[in-house]
């Protein structure tokens, strides 16, 4: 017997790959792929629908290609996400000790990082609304978060208010996020405005931990807000190819790698996987 997928993320995570790889499947054959009720597959499929993430149809879900250079954060947050997961975990394992101030960057990987913060006393500073959330619930966090216009597709606050903010702070360890790392270039996001605040993030923080999967080694986005000398560590995946790890690390930037604990793989026919 197939073992039931009882978290809701998880279970999303499978949706999406299932449907990035057949573009369509209903909700019978889903169901029987991840061994839980019909009436919870269509409650999942109704909340990735909300987040634009698939299409319904009668009896199934489609899936919808993003049209964006990078996709929403809600879809990031299930790209690679035993990925980010292992990253963040290691992240906070190595480098968050009592009192640090933190930095926490926008993005889907910081927020993994977020999640894994032990229960310590800390000043956590951040502009993600995603990440302010779960921080908040936690008391022996003190939390600053940065004013700005909410910019919905990045999940985060952006503008002068927090760039002013950043001028005032002090912050000694820099958990930094980018869409895209392209050697020789450096680091890259599409929104223009959280390129402006990452900017104002590094010129307040002491230590920068770049947190990124691997996938995004190689791409550059429309706004590139920092050099790679910057950085004084990266956390990836075992992804990363021998030829990335040797040229940054001739930047002189720490390379470390995390080992992701893969779900369980769904149970695909040779079409699936051709496809």
């Amino acid at each position: 017997m197939k073992k039931s997928y009882q978290n809701a993320n998880d279970r999303h995570t499978q949706l999406i790959g299932l449907l990035k790889v057949r573009g369509y499947c209903s909700v019978v054959e889903m169901s029987q792929l991840l061994n839980v009720s019909s009436m919870t597959i269509r409650r999942d499929l109704h909340i990735l629908h909300e987040k634009q993430i698939v299409e319904l149809t009668y009896g199934g879900a489609r899936w919808i290609a993003p049209k964006r250079h990078e996709p929403d954060f809600d879809i990031r947050t299930h790209e690679h996400l035993v990925e980010k997961q292992a990253i963040g975990k290691l992240a906070a394992e190595l480098f968050i000790k009592e009192g640090d101030v933190v930095g926490i960057d926008s993005g889907s990987t910081t927020l993994e990082i977020v999640r894994n913060l032990p229960d310590i006393p800390l000043t956590v500073v951040t502009h993600s609304m995603a990440a302010a959330n779960v921080v908040a619930q936690n008391k022996l966090y003190s939390l600053i978060v940065l004013g700005g216009v909410l910019q919905r597709g990045a999940n985060c606050f952006c503008g002068p208010q927090a760039i002013v903010a950043l001028q005032t702070l002090y912050i000694n360890k820099l958990f930094l996020s980018a869409s895209g790392l392209l050697l020789p270039q450096g680091l890259s996001c599409d929104n223009l405005l959280d390129a402006e605040v990452k900017q104002a993030l590094l010129n307040s923080s002491r230590q920068i931990i770049l947190c990124m999967d691997s996938s995004k080694i190689g791409r550059a986005y429309l706004a590139r807000f920092a050099p790679l000398d910057v950085i004084d560590t990266l956390i990836t995946d075992n992804g990363i190819s021998d030829e990335s790890r040797e040229a940054i690390e001739q930047q002189h930037i720490q390379v470390i790698t995390a080992v992701p604990a893969f779900l369980p793989e769904l149970e695909l026919t040779r079409d699936d996987i051709a496809g």
